[in-house]
């Protein structure tokens, strides 16, 4: 038998990539707008925070209707893991900043495909832990990565170097923070995690948008249908946070994160629907090496609990 556990957590992550694509594709919409990268962090976090809650205020009524409903438990199990959570949080919104910013400035599956490096990052973190990937599975990541790069066509994009920079550096914030939420596990629950990361960003968010630079700093009012935009963002971005944290309660954050390659996948799909061009032979070459990826992952966690 295998660990129906492990294979949980991968099927949270999967989940938890159709959620952010949907919600990034959105995002540039906002951006396409008007709208500032910071000015999105901060509504997608703001929201994000109130989902949350609004399911702590509205439990018993939920509970009315759904029995088997537990209300979101926010407080600390115990005290002692406030500067892991605090650490995940800034890690988290430098990460969610420098992926907006490349998201306003540069095409979707190009800043997508910087983001999907983070398990790049994360099989190579994961090397000085207990939970160390197997070769395998750092071979199904190089494998998924090469697919990002034919997806992104990075050597034709001609974006700045600005925004390469920053998106290898969101990359490693990224990855960084992956590693806290284990550490979190014994102090806060996945919905404690999510609220904290909400607050964190939230405040980043409001400093962002006093930076004076381009795309970046910078606030505009919101029309009534952009604030419904921005409520559906952070609802998405809430439900996808919750997936993607519990996934890696569940899992070694070596074998899940290359999962999150679907993501790419589906910022295609949401980009085509968008109007943006149908991906050639290339990209369709990097979208099977990506799925390739994630079922080499899949198997070889199947295969070693057997």
């Amino acid at each position: 038998m295998f660990n129906s556990t492990l294979i949980y957590g991968i099927f949270l992550m999967f989940v938890s990539t159709i959620f952010f694509a949907a919600m990034n594709a959105i995002i540039k919409y906002l951006n396409l707008m008007g709208y500032s990268s910071m000015e999105n962090v901060f509504f997608r976090a703001f929201f994000m925070l109130l989902s949350v809650y609004s399911l702590v205020l509205f439990a018993p009524a939920i509970k009315h209707f759904v029995p088997k409903f537990q209300a979101p438990q926010l407080r600390a199990k115990k005290k002692g893991g406030f500067k892991h959570i605090l650490l995940r949080g800034l890690l988290g919104g430098v990460a969610v900043s420098m992926c907006y910013y490349n998201f306003a400035t540069i095409p979707l599956g190009i800043a997508t495909a910087f983001l999907q490096s983070t398990p790049i990052f994360v099989a190579f973190f994961a090397c000085f832990t207990k939970n160390k990937p197997s070769f395998f599975v750092i071979m199904a990541t190089i494998i998924g990565f090469l697919g990002v790069l034919f997806v992104a066509n990075p050597e034709q994009s001609g974006i700045p170097l600005i925004n390469a920079i920053l998106g290898i550096i969101g990359a490693i914030c990224a990855a960084a923070a992956f590693f806290t939420i284990p550490q979190l596990k014994p102090f806060y629950t996945s919905e404690a995690v999510v609220a904290w990361y909400g607050i964190t960003m939230s405040v980043v968010g409001i400093f962002g948008m006093c930076l004076n630079i381009d795309k970046m700093g910078g606030f505009i009012m919101p029309s009534l249908f952009d604030w419904g935009l921005f409520i559906l963002t952070g609802i998405m971005g809430a439900i996808g946070q919750w997936f993607m944290t519990k996934s890696y309660m569940f899992a070694p954050p070596g074998i899940v994160s290359p999962i999150g390659y679907m993501r790419i996948v589906w910022s295609i799909f949401f980009g085509v629907m968008l109007g943006d061009a149908f991906p050639n032979l290339l990209p369709s070459l990097g979208i099977a090496l990506i799925l390739f990826s994630g079922m080499l992952v899949s198997f070889d966690a199947y295969r070693k609990r057997q």
